[in-house]
């Protein structure tokens, strides 16, 4: 029977049951009597069943009615007792052949027996009661998930969608809009206090910073640079900036570029143009094509001040950062900008969201403006959110230092080829990479702090003996989404007062040629659009690169890390104490290395692979006690069995994975791969082995999809 938690216990002491239960005791002890004595009834079963429905139905909805109901756990859902109740007498209504009274008369035999209300045993008499009620549910709930004998996982955590399901050709404005907006709307900031503090103040360069500052606005400075152009238009303002870079940054460590047209911008399949972008100087030797590999921070000009705060302003910025991220996806943050007429907003985008400054008039405080502006061409590597755990020799080859498995002693391994990446900004960012010997693979991946450590589960799995899954080789903590935001202020989240663009969303402007005419920096200036197709813009226009076969072939081994809710996205927890989700960047060195399971070579090898997958998720299960809960086409891995136990098909990635009878890991949400996860699970329905292997079969009707089309 079902124990009771000293909370259930005080529950149940403080809401004693009422006399509602005592006046069902007739039914109750009339279906018991027919029940001792139904071998006298020829054959009327179905008749009796219905007898005992009925008696049985009535003393649940009576228990639903208790006020301990209300206040009781459930051990088998997300709700209480009385959602328990009612989807057991809904269920008991409906049965037919699964029926079975045996499972019920240990609850109507106490109900039956209640000691007088003075006796002392009345108090023993409730507990013995609920404790029959949580054995009972829990009997019923297992025998609908057979097997009967292998309990399910609960406690599930919402899932939330991403942008890393649009690729290729599928990443138009059109597309990706919505499933950005689904990303940011419940973690985005603005006004973050400490913002201009932590970014570009009590910097190393902030005194160079500085100086430059107050040349360009002191009285009579050269160039009148502090004159800023009126109209705002597109080509005045590059113009303006590109002059004020010449003349005073010309030797910061970052430089300014632009791109005339989308082709431009290489190392991505889509197309995009950014109106302003950082990249290091001396790095590419090409001034007019620019990687997104090389690109340190993004810039949006917009001529209406207006647009500063809109929303199609900030997707056009998260559009540029999250091609920023899947080019350079060890990326710690990315920063981005934007110049609507007269107002300027700094922006950091991070795993968790992103979050501003707070909007800035170029007039009324230029010297904030002119130290946005300098101080990004001056940032360090750190400053600007470069990855600094992998080191790289002169040669460009790369390496990391891990903690070797069960020691202290740390381990130094090269790191090959890049395997698969995630294109999406809030997400878990998981990377993979293989290690030089070919034996191992390193896996970067942002996992809430909520979520037991990976590396700890595995061990777990080690220890009981798990077959099938991946051996650790080394694991290293990198940082938190909390030690990057250290300093700053989060008050309350941005609220969005339009729903996500529609496909009909346009972002492109066109305005006729004005004259342009000067504008002191000190005062303020009407708003008008800033697009200006003027002839004399600095970049011309050049052919479009298309070649660019190895990042291409990166693409196509992306990690797909998507869902779309059958209802609204489940997002962060808005009446949660924590304002945002602190993610932790952990390093993971796994053995063996192999083939996604989408790169079979024949039938037989991909139906290989899946029966020893399933048979390690099996032994997960039950020998581990531990349910995966993101079965994919990029957590199943083809192996040499010479090499991995005997094993052609193995799991990796225990992210998402909980040690069964855990509870709730407290994370906000969960991503997962949308297309093979279980439809009850995108219901927001407890999570459980049976639907683990509902994405087992639907990572094999995918596999035969992709190699039919």
């Amino acid at each position: 029977m079902a124990g009771l938690s000293q909370e259930d216990r005080n529950i149940i002491k403080n809401h004693p049951l009422t006399n509602l239960v005592d006046r069902l005791r007739g039914a109750l002890q009339e279906a018991e009597r027919i029940y001792e004595s139904r071998l006298i009834y020829d054959g009327a079963d179905e008749s009796l069943d219905q007898l005992y429905r009925n008696a049985i139905s009535k003393l649940l909805s009576a228990l639903q009615g208790e006020d301990a109901a209300y206040s009781l756990r459930s051990r088998v859902s997300n709700g209480d007792m009385v959602s328990d109740l009612a989807h057991l007498v809904e269920r008991l209504r409906k049965a037919q052949e699964n029926f079975k009274y045996d499972d019920y008369r240990p609850l109507v035999n106490l109900v039956i027996q209640r000691p007088p209300t003075e006796s002392q045993n009345v108090e023993t008499w409730n507990f013995d009661v609920w404790k029959a009620v949580f054995t009972l549910i829990d009997t019923i709930s297992r025998r609908t998930t057979p097997p009967a004998s292998v309990p399910p996982s609960f406690d599930g955590t919402p899932v939330k969608s991403t942008s890393s399901s649009q690729k290729g050709s599928e990443q138009t404005h059109e597309l990706v809009n919505p499933r950005i907006f689904e990303e940011i709307c419940g973690c985005t900031f603005r006004d973050v206090k400490g913002f201009f503090n932590k970014y570009f103040e009590e910097k190393d360069w902030s005194g160079k910073a500085d100086a430059i500052c107050r040349r360009v606005l002191a009285p009579g400075s050269d160039g009148n640079l502090a004159q800023f152009p009126d109209p705002p238009t597109q080509d005045n303002v590059l113009a303006w900036w590109f002059r004020l870079q010449e003349d005073l940054l010309s030797e910061s460590r970052g430089t300014y570029y632009t791109t005339a047209s989308k082709a431009d911008l290489t190392g991505s399949k889509v197309e995009r143009q950014v109106d302003l972008l950082l990249r290091a100087r001396g790095g590419s030797p090409s001034r007019n094509k620019h990687d997104w590999r090389d690109i340190l921070v993004v810039g949006e000009l917009k001529k209406s001040k207006e647009e500063i705060k809109t929303k199609d302003t900030l997707l056009q910025m998260s559009r540029y950062v999250r091609e920023v991220f899947a080019a350079q996806p060890t990326r710690r943050f990315v920063h981005a900008f934007a110049v609507c007429g007269t107002k300027m907003e700094a922006w950091v985008f991070d795993r968790s969201g992103p979050y501003s400054s707070g909007v800035i008039d170029v007039y009324e405080d230029s010297r904030r403006f002119f130290q946005v502006l300098v101080g990004y061409t001056m940032m360090s590597d750190e400053d600007l959110g470069l990855d600094s755990f992998i080191a790289r020799d002169e040669d460009g080859n790369k390496s990391i230092t891990v903690k070797g498995r069960g020691t202290l002693d740390e381990r130094v391994l090269r790191l090959g080829e890049i395997l698969s990446f995630q294109r999406a900004i809030v997400c878990r960012g998981t990377t993979c990479f293989l290690t030089n010997d070919g034996q191992g693979v390193a896996k970067f991946s942002w996992v809430s702090d909520k979520r037991r450590p990976e590396v700890e589960l595995l061990k777990l799995a080690c220890q009981k003996n798990v077959q099938g899954v991946a051996r650790i080789i080394g694991h290293g903590t990198i940082t938190s989404i909390a030690d990057m935001r250290c300093g700053l202020t989060f008050d309350k989240r941005h609220h969005f007062k339009s729903a996500p663009p529609s496909a009909a969303s346009s972002f492109h402007q066109s305005q006729p040629l004005i004259e342009p005419r000067r504008l002191d920096i000190r005062r303020k200036s009407s708003s008008r659009k800033r697009r200006s197709p003027d002839k004399g813009m600095q970049v011309s226009k050049r052919s479009r690169s298309i070649n660019q076969p190895s990042r291409d072939a990166q693409e196509e081994n992306e990690l797909a890390f998507s869902i779309q809710s059958a209802h609204k996205p489940s997002l962060f927890d808005r009446n949660g104490e924590e304002l945002y989700d602190n993610r932790v960047l952990r390093c993971l060195v796994i053995s063996p290395a192999g083939r996604p399971i989408y790169k079979y070579e024949s039938p037989l090898e991909l139906l290989k692979a899946l029966r020893d997958a399933i048979k390690a998720h099996r032994s997960l299960y039950l020998d581990g006690n531990i349910l995966h809960r993101d079965i994919s086409e990029n957590n199943i891995i083809i192996t040499d069995p010479d090499k991995a136990d005997g094993y052609s098909g193995m799991l990796i990635d225990l992210d998402l994975a909980k040690e069964v009878g855990s509870g709730r890991s407290g994370a906000r949400h969960q991503t997962g791969t949308m297309e093979f996860m279980a439809i009850e699970v995108l219901l927001n329905i407890d999570h459980t082995y049976r639907h683990d292997l509902e994405s087992f079969f639907y990572v094999l009707i995918w596999q035969c999809a992709r190699h039919v089309c």
